[in-house]
C-alpha cells in the first residue's frame, strides 16, 4: 500500500515538473513514419548512486546524448534514457522500441502521456527469457502513442560492472512485424553454417581421433556457443530459465575459444619441438586464461563459492567485476595477436604458406575482437556492423581453420602414400631380386645336374650295357638296369632343363616354348597342342620376363597332362604395346578354381605374376579351362 501511495505521489509530481522535459526534440510518428535509430534524440542520466527513484530522476537534469549509438563504455552506473514521441496523425500509433543489446542484465520501460503513467514489466538477462513483453531475441517495449499526444519514455538500463551499451531503434508495429524475418534469416544463416561445422568437426573427431581433431572440435564448438549467445538466440531457444548462464555465456565461450585456439595452433605447428619459446609462451597464455576463468566463474551462482556474487539480485557494489571484464578485453586482445604473431613467424621460418593462412583468419578475429573492445569502451558504435562483424569474422576464421586442416590431411594422405607406394615398390624390388638369385642358382644346380649328374649316369650306363653283353644268363635282367638308368638319366636331363632351360638361352623365348611343345607331343602322343605368337622384337624382352612366361606355361601344360584329359590345347603368345599376353586354353574336364587355387602351382604362378605386376585370370569355357597371364613386357618392374 505505501509503495502504490509513493507511485501515485510520483505521478503528479512529473505531471507538474513536465516543464524542463518540454525542451526535447519530440520524434514524430505520424502516419508515415516506420523506423528510426534513436541516438540524437534522446537524453542520457547517469546514476552512479543506484539510489535514485523515478520521482528523482524526473527532476534531474538529462544530458542530450551525440552519437551513433547509446554507449558509455565501462561503467558500474545506472542508466536512464529519455525520448519523446508525438503522433501527428488523428489516429493512435503503435510502435515498439527495440534495445538490440541482448544481454542487458536489467530494464525497465516508463511511459507518459497526458498524466497517465505506464510501466513495463521488469526483464532483463538476470530473469527467465519468459518475462519479456514480447518474446524476442532483442528486447522490445510495445508503445502507444494517441492521436495528436505526445509522449515520453523512461528507460532504466542496470548492466553494472560491465561495458554498457543501449542501441535503441524505434518500430512502426506494422512495419517492424514485415521485416524481423531478416534479423532470423542472417543470424539463422550463420548459426546453420557454424553448427555445420561442428557436426564435421565431430565427425573428423571420430574418424581421426587425434589431439589436433580435439581441438578443432573444441574451437569449432565454442565458437557456435559464443555466436549463440552474442546474438541472443541462445538466450531465446537454447537456455531461457538458464539466467546464471545467460551473462557468463560470452565471455566463457570467448576464452574457451582462445584456450582452444592457443592449443590447435600449438599443436597444428608442433611449437613443443620445432620453437620451445613459443611453445612456453603459450602455456603462459593458456595459465593467465584459466586463472581469469576461475575468478569470473566463483562468483556464478551456480557455483556459489563466494556470497556476494556479481549475478546476486541484491547487486555487488565493489569494482571487481568491473576491472575483471577490462582484463578479460585485455588477455583476449593480447592472445589473438599472439596468434597472428605465431603464424607470422612460422610462415617466415619455414615459409610455409600454412602460417600465412592461420595469421590472416586470426586477423579477422582480431579485428572483431578489437571492434567489440572499442564498441565496449564507447569508442564505435554498437551499429549492425560491428555487431555482426563477430559472425561473418568467426565464419571466416572457421573456413580458414578448417581448410588448413583438410589440407594438412591431404598432405598426410599424400605422405602416407608415397610411403605406401615406396615399401611396395621395394617389396617388389625384393621380389624380383630373389627371383633373380633363385634363376641364378636354377641354373647353377642345372648345370650341374647337366655336366655332373646326367655325364655320371650316362657313363654308368655306357659301361654297365658293355658288361652286360658279357654276362651268360643274366643278359634280360642287365638289359632292364640299362633301361632304368637311361630313364633315370632322362628324368635328370628334363629336371635341369626345367630348372634353367638351356633352350632359352640358345634360341630365346619362341624357340624354347616350341621346344617345350615338342617334348610334349613326344611323350603325350595323343594330345594335339597347337602355338600361335604375335610378339613385335622378342628379342627385347626382358631375360626374367622370358623365364618366368616359360615357366608359367611349362607349369600350366603340366598341369592339363595330368589332371585335364584333354585332347587338345591351345597356345597364344599376343604383345600389345608394352603388355605381354599368354594364354593357354584346353578342351579337358575342366575344375573348380577357387579349389584348385590351394595348390602348390597356381599359387607360384599367381605369386609370380603379381611380382612382375601383372595379371593371372582363370575362365571355364564351355568345355575345359583358359589361364590367362598379362605381363609387363618392356616396362621397367619397379621405380
Amino acid at each position: 500500500m505505501k509503495r502504490l501511495f509513493w507511485h501515485w505521489i510520483g505521478c503528479i509530481v512529473l505531471t507538474i515538473t513536465s516543464s524542463p522535459i518540454n525542451a526535447q526534440t519530440p520524434v514524430a510518428v505520424g502516419a508515415r513514419f516506420q523506423e528510426v535509430v534513436l541516438s540524437d534524440q534522446v537524453q542520457l542520466l547517469e546514476d552512479s548512486t543506484k539510489r535514485l527513484t523515478l520521482r528523482e530522476v524526473v527532476n534531474q537534469p538529462f544530458q542530450p546524448y551525440h552519437g551513433t549509438s547509446i554507449n558509455p563504455g565501462f561503467s558500474n552506473s545506472y542508466y536512464w534514457v529519455r525520448f519523446r514521441l508525438f503522433n501527428s496523425d488523428s489516429t493512435p500509433k503503435e510502435l515498439l522500441l527495440e534495445v538490440e543489446n541482448p544481454h542487458i542484465n536489467k530494464l525497465r520501460l516508463f511511459t507518459v502521456a497526458q498524466g497517465r503513467w505506464q510501466t513495463s514489466l521488469l526483464t532483463g538477462d538476470h530473469f527467465p527469457f519468459r518475462q519479456r513483453p514480447i518474446q524476442h531475441p532483442h528486447f522490445l517495449f510495445p508503445i502507444t502513442v494517441g492521436p495528436q499526444q505526445t509522449l515520453t519514455g523512461y528507460l532504466w538500463v542496470d548492466k553494472h560492472g560491465e561495458q554498457v551499451q543501449i542501441p535503441l531503434r524505434l518500430w512502426d508495429k506494422n512495419y517492424f512485424s514485415t521485416n524481423t524475418y531478416k534479423l532470423y534469416l542472417f543470424v539463422g544463416l550463420m548459426l546453420g553454417i557454424g553448427g555445420l561445422y561442428c557436426v564435421v568437426s565431430l565427425l573428423t573427431l571420430f574418424f581421426f581421433r587425434l589431439r589436433l581433431t580435439l581441438y578443432y572440435f573444441f574451437y569449432t564448438v565454442w565458437t557456435w556457443l559464443f555466436l549463440t549467445a552474442h546474438t541472443g538466440f541462445g538466450f531465446a531457444f537454447l537456455w531461457p530459465s538458464a539466467t546464471w548462464w545467460t551473462s557468463a555465456a560470452r565471455p566463457t565461450s570467448a576464452m574457451l575459444i582462445y584456450v582452444s585456439s592457443l592449443l590447435f595452433i600449438e599443436n597444428f605447428f608442433l611449437l613443443r619441438k620445432t620453437h620451445p619459446f613459443l611453445h612456453r609462451y603459450t602455456q603462459v597464455l593458456l595459465g593467465l586464461l584459466a586463472l581469469v576463468l576461475i575468478l569470473f566463474w566463483s562468483h556464478n551462482p551456480a557455483l556459489g563459492l563466494v556470497k556476494n556474487y556479481w549475478y546476486n539480485p541484491v547487486y555487488y557494489s565493489g569494482e571487481g567485476l568491473l576491472r575483471l571484464m577490462i582484463v578479460m578485453h585485455i588477455l583476449a586482445t593480447i592472445c589473438l595477436s599472439s596468434v597472428v604473431f605465431i603464424g607470422l613467424f612460422v610462415y617466415r621460418t619455414n615459409r610455409k604458406p600454412e602460417g600465412l593462412w592461420v595469421s590472416i583468419g586470426y586477423m579477422m578475429i582480431l579485428l572483431s575482437g578489437s571492434s567489440i573492445l572499442l564498441v565496449h569502451a564507447g569508442y564505435l558504435p554498437d551499429n549492425y556492423i560491428t555487431h555482426n562483424l563477430p559472425l561473418v569474422a568467426n565464419a571466416f576464421d572457421t573456413v580458414i581453420l578448417s581448410m588448413l586442416l583438410a589440407n594438412r590431411f591431404k598432405n598426410i594422405y599424400i605422405e602416407n602414400a608415397q610411403i605406401s607406394t615406396e615399401l611396395a615398390e621395394q617389396r617388389q624390388h625384393n621380389a624380383i631380386q630373389l627371383l633373380e638369385g633363385q634363376i641364378i642358382e636354377r641354373k647353377r644346380l642345372s648345370q650341374e645336374l647337366h655336366d655332373g649328374i646326367s655325364l655320371a649316369l650316362a657313363n654308368i650306363r655306357l659301361r654297365l650295357s658293355l658288361l652286360a653283353e658279357n654276362l651268360n644268363g643274366h643278359q634280360v635282367e642287365a638289359e632292364q638296369l640299362v633301361e632304368a638308368l637311361g630313364n633315370v638319366g632322362q628324368d635328370v636331363r628334363q629336371f635341369s632343363h626345367a630348372l634353367s632351360p638351356v633352350l632359352l638361352e640358345r634360341y630365346g623365348l619362341m624357340g624354347a616354348l616350341e621346344e617345350l611343345i615338342q617334348d610334349v607331343q613326344n611323350s603325350h602322343p595323343g594330345l594335339i597342342v597347337l602355338f600361335d605368337q604375335d610378339v613385335n622384337h622378342p628379342e627385347n624382352i626382358q631375360p626374367l620376363v622370358t623365364q618366368m612366361v616359360y615357366q608359367i606355361t611349362l607349369e600350366l601344360l603340366n598341369n592339363i597332362t595330368r589332371y585335364a584329359h584333354a585332347q587338345e590345347v591351345t597356345i597364344q603368345l599376343n604383345q600389345l604395346e608394352h603388355i605381354l599376353i599368354l594364354s593357354v586354353s584346353d578342351n579337358g574336364i575342366g575344375y573348380d578354381f577357387k579349389e584348385a587355387s590351394r595348390g602348390i602351382g597356381l599359387q607360384n604362378i599367381t605369386a609370380r605374376v603379381q611380382v612382375l605386376n601383372g595379371r593371372f585370370t582363370v575362365s571355364r569355357l564351355t568345355k575345359g579351362m583358359q589361364h590367362t597371364v598379362e605381363i609387363p613386357a618392356q616396362t621397367r618392374l619397379f621405380l
